[in-house]
């Protein structure tokens, strides 16, 4: 039996791998709290199947990311959104989550605009 060779030889890494790897989106906004990240994206792909110019709420955790559905309201405030699942009061640098199954979330604004890698490819594979 003929053994096959290992020529030893290191090929050189192509950039063109990254940049196929690359998200169509950018965060906007980022609060934090314990329980975990709400993420203001804005995506940049033809998917953005939002109203609001490619603008979506993302409630990320640990091992999820769940997108928060608008609910229009006439006359609602830029400061409260309401969305299908929960409303969202923003106040200077803080923000206060309160899920419609009662839960209710703290949430501080986060600056830079970073997640941790296994958010953001969670979030990648949300998108995906």
């Amino acid at each position: 039996m003929k053994k096959s060779c290992i020529s030893g030889r290191i090929t050189t890494f192509h950039q063109q791998s990254i940049h196929s790897m690359s998200l169509a989106y950018e965060v906007m906004r980022l609060f934090a709290s314990p329980q975990g990240h709400l993420v203001e994206i804005k995506r940049h792909d033809q998917m953005a199947n939002t109203s609001d110019s490619g603008h979506e709420w993302l409630w990320v955790t640990n091992r999820s990311v769940s997108s928060l559905h608008p609910s229009r309201i006439e006359g609602e405030m830029h400061q409260v959104q309401t969305f299908r699942e929960a409303q969202l009061q923003l106040v200077d640098q803080h923000a206060e989550l309160l899920w419609f199954n009662g839960d209710r979330f703290t949430l501080e604004a986060r600056q830079p605009l970073t997640l941790p890698p296994e958010q953001r490819q969670l979030i990648h594979n949300h998108l995906s």
